[in-house]
């Protein structure tokens, strides 16, 4: 080496013969930039490799400015021909030189089986690539490439890696290193190392992601002798100043593995969030979805349970433990309950130790309540919860008072209580969930004494749990808590947005569109933002494959001094907690928002995700002084974030145009009766009509709120109080708006059935519906397939499906309130007195809306649905990454690259 050369003396390697490109099994690549003094350690490091298989050294010198890096891979070439090469090229950054070194290795060595990546700062030792090449023998072809733990040196710390690859987790955290054995096929796939936008760092990290799109998976090698240079400066280090910036490059970039679905996929296969123990099951389940469970045995459960507490970064084990009676679980899938209690339960243990499930009988509705402490015995509970590491707790220590106390009142202050009340007769709760937790606490407990003693390892594992990789991957897209559902083969989610559900019209509205949708394939969820209860019957069950309930959640964080032209904003999405309601729709195809005032801000968010959101508007409301206000107004305010418009009217397609909304996004969906209707107690009720002598039979049946003029129904009751005339009163206060109550008029309940109903629109001759605004009343479409004739007041789209003196009486809502009260009076004893007038009003009614189905009102939604939503086809192949790829959402990625603890 000439002395001119300002190099410092390096140990020359022995003479060796000449090699044949064609022998090359392995071609190390060096990329070498400003490093001189620790080249020869890199290069020496592949030469003395001991036991590998033929191996080549190709140094890629990045255009470095000292002279003395290109001489040390001359000296090295010259002195082992065919073992080293080296190539020179303009400065383009470290991905570029390792490109270039991949390119003339495939090209150069025709019978090379891998590569291997090794900076010119690190170091082998002596048996590193002859284990990667017999792991690369051993495994299949899938198996892409080969990373080591990772001992530093410099800065001491020795980095453990192990345990099966996961790409959940490789999401989150990079935990393989550059320096790792690669596969051909992986490279001849055309997977290279980005020189754009990650050019700053991690560079690493989204080649493994490509990797890992193109089909292909890590193997972890252990013991295998990789030497790390740990400094305070580095390449890494300028990497991490610039952390949020590549973290949101490095998601931009693989945003397909970053969807909802993509993640829960993930979550089922590697990291399956629930364990359940049933009490009659002597084995576990271990699922995502509680209908795709996988059975594993109760020891290799507990063993896995404690190999995750003492390696949680390199084991996965359930981060929830269920313990549950089978009839209790069976109860709960039939009633469509199960996703939303482990929903529930999985929110509740980030700040308790315990959550149990009591299922009492209730008389009609559906009501959740959420208690603290031990105010009843937890033998009574149908479900027990726990987090697994805490359950792996109480099992190390099997003399804790809180063990000992179980078969009674728990003492603990974190003891969580949900009481779901359900319409009986229901099951007893008996103490066969406790008496399993108990079982496995000592079962746990007895495995943990056997091993304790057992050496820990002795190299750090600097990652962060298994069993919370796919919360921290939600939480990068903005999700906390997801429903525990995985999507079904070839079926389509959409999910119902509702502020309440109480059986009313607009409820009514979303069960028949359910219903259709489900026939056509879809899943159906119900998502109820405002209340903990609700309305139920087997209505439910035959709409909705999922019930959930949610309340403060953020939904009730509304501005009403700083509205959109009078109607509220909400301030939801700024809510810490609506990142779990996200989690509920996030898996949706999907999400119809059907009045949902404060759940408007969700649906910007959603559509980043890749969810369609639809808005359903029913009716304009209005004040207590007649002025326009409510829920479309407020959707106008967000209409940019809504991908289409429900209608139920050309009255309020209409008013929606003339509001600014986008004549393209409203769709008509005309309302149908809320429920099929017997063809022989309709046929029935007609002949019954046709025949019927004696006083006309009027019948009110709705809320008894302010909106459907209870006060009015009051004065006409009072005017025809009469024996020409017979009153029936259905219904109850919803809204509670200090409606006037009706005074001497006995009020039944509001009846569900369908059954029930047509028996009340059979009794009746006329419907009275003196309202002060309404949508497309439900009541009157029910009514008149029976044959039962209205008199309503001419408000909302009354008239579109009622026509003054055809089917019906329409009065006029721009009268003086005496006027619109004496128009109904008369009407009723004009009716009264001509009862063919009344039976052909009645006979014609039945044929309009005898007519109507709710598929026929569907159709251009369907077919917005069909051309905004396809039907599945085959699950696609996640393609390899290109070069550029544009900005998906603006949420940061949170994650880690590879760092010391």
């Amino acid at each position: 080496m000439p002395d001119s050369l300002p190099v410092r003396p390096v140990t020359m390697p022995r003479a060796m013969l000449p090699q044949d490109p064609a022998a090359v099994a392995v071609a190390v690549v060096i990329p070498a930039w400003n490093q001189p003094g620790l080249l020869p350690e890199a290069i020496e490091a592949v030469l003395g490799q001991q036991d590998a298989p033929p191996l080549a050294a190709v140094v890629v010198d990045d255009g470095c400015p000292s002279p003395s890096t290109a001489a040390v891979a001359l000296h090295y070439a010259a002195a082992c021909p065919g073992r080293v090469f080296l190539l020179r090229q303009r400065n383009r950054g470290l991905s570029a030189a390792r490109n270039t070194g991949i390119d003339f290795a495939l090209a150069a060595f025709p019978n090379c089986r891998a590569l291997f990546f090794l900076d010119a700062d690190n170091r082998l030792r002596p048996h590193f690539l002859a284990r990667a090449w017999a792991a690369l023998q051993a495994a299949p072809v899938a198996t892409g490439w080969f990373y080591p733990d990772i001992d530093e040196f410099g800065a001491e710390q020795n980095n453990a890696c192990g345990g099966d690859f996961s790409l959940l987790h490789l999401i989150v955290q990079n935990y393989c290193e550059a320096g790792s054995l690669v596969r051909r096929e992986v490279l001849e796939r055309g997977l290279r190392f980005d020189t754009t936008a990650m050019r700053a760092g991690f560079e690493d990290w989204d080649f493994w992601l490509q990797c890992a799109r193109a089909g292909f998976r890590g193997q972890h090698l252990p013991e295998a002798g990789f030497l790390y240079r740990r400094r305070p400066e580095s390449m890494l280090a300028a990497a991490e100043r610039q952390r949020d910036h590549l973290l949101r490059q490095l998601r931009e970039r693989h945003a397909p593995l970053l969807t909802p679905r993509a993640l829960a996929a993930l979550e089922a296969a590697e990291a399956p969030r629930i364990a359940l123990f049933e009490a009659e099951r002597p084995g576990a389940l271990l699922f995502l979805d509680p209908d795709r469970a996988a059975e594993v045995a109760a020891p290799e459960l507990r063993r896995r349970l404690l190999a995750a507490a003492r390696a949680p970064g390199a084991v996965h084990a359930p981060a929830l433990c269920l313990f549950a009676e089978g009839e209790a679980l069976d109860l709960l899938r039939g009633q469509r309950l199960l996703p939303m209690l482990l929903w529930w339960a999985e929110r509740l243990l980030r700040e308790h130790e315990l959550v149990a499930l009591e299922i009492v009988p209730g008389e009609a509705g559906l009501e959740l309540e959420l208690r603290h402490g031990p105010s009843a015995p937890v033998a009574r509970s149908a479900l027990l919860l726990l987090t697994g590491e805490r359950l792996v707790r109480l099992a190390e220590d099997p003399l804790s008072p809180e063990v000992v106390s179980l078969d009674g009142e728990v003492p603990l202050p974190a003891l969580a209580r949900l009481r779901l009340t359900l319409p009986g007769p229901l099951p007893a709760p008996g103490s066969g969930a406790l008496r399993r937790l108990q079982a496995e606490i000592a079962a746990l407990g007895r495995l943990h004494l056997a091993t304790a003693r057992m050496p820990g390892p002795w190299r750090t594992d600097w990652r962060g749990a298994r069993r919370g990789m796919a919360m921290a991957a939600r939480a990068a897209i903005g999700l906390g808590t997801t429903l525990p559902l995985l999507p079904e083969p070839g079926r389509r989610e959409i999910g119902f947005l509702l502020p309440l559900f109480a059986f009313a019209g607009l409820e009514k509205v979303v069960m028949r569109q359910a219903r259709v949708l489900r026939g056509r394939g879809w899943r159906t969820h119900l998502v109820v933002a405002g209340a903990l209860s609700m309305d139920w019957g087997p209505e439910v069950t035959e709409s909705f494959d999922t019930v959930t309930l949610f309340q403060g959640l953020g939904e009730d964080r509304l501005e009403f001094d700083t509205g959109y032209f009078g109607g509220v904003t909400s301030r939801m999405d700024r809510d810490p907690a609506a990142a779990d309601a996200l989690g509920l729709l996030a898996l949706c195809d999907v999400v119809v928002n059907t009045h949902a005032v404060g759940c408007h801000a969700l649906m910007a968010p959603l559509r980043r995700l890749g969810v369609k959101a639809f808005g359903a508007l029913h009716l304009v409301e209005r004040t207590a002084w007649g002025e326009p206000n409510g829920n479309p107004q407020t959707l106008a305010a967000y209409e940019h974030a809504y991908d289409g418009v429900l209608v139920i009217s050309e009255a309020l397609r209409r008013w929606c145009i003339g509001q600014g909304l986008p004549r393209d996004k409203l769709c008509l969906v005309r309302n149908a009766p809320g429920y099929a209707a017997d063809p022989d107690r309709v046929a029935a009720a007609l002949r019954d009509r046709a025949e019927r002598t004696g006083p006309l039979r009027v019948l009110f049946l709705g809320r008894l709120d302010a909106q459907k003029g209870i006060d009015r129904l009051a004065a006409i009751l009072a005017a025809t109080d009469m024996p020409e005339v017979a009153w029936r009163v259905v219904g109850r206060e919803v809204l509670a708006d200090g409606a006037r109550p009706l005074l001497g008029v006995p009020v039944a309940p509001p009846v569900q059935a369908p059954e029930e109903l047509d028996a009340l629109y059979a009794w009746a001759d006329l419907l009275v519906l003196p309202s002060r605004f309404e949508g497309v009343p439900l009541v009157i479409l029910e009514a008149q397939r029976m044959g039962c004739a209205v008199a309503a007041t001419d408000v909302g789209a009354v008239r579109e499906i009622v026509t003054e003196g055809e089917d019906g009486v329409l009065v006029p809502a721009d009268l003086p309130e005496e006027a619109i009260i004496q128009r109904f009076v008369e009407a009723i004893q004009r009716l009264a007195a001509d009862r063919a007038a009344l039976r052909a009003l009645g006979a014609r009614a039945a044929a309009r809306a005898g007519a109507l189905t709710w598929e026929d009102s569907m159709r251009e939604f369907l077919d917005r649905l069909e051309a905004l939503v396809p039907a599945p086809g085959p699950a696609p192949v996640l393609a390899p990454v290109p070069a550029a790829v544009p900005m998906i959402a603006d949420a940061a990625m949170r994650g880690s690259a590879r760092v010391a603890p």
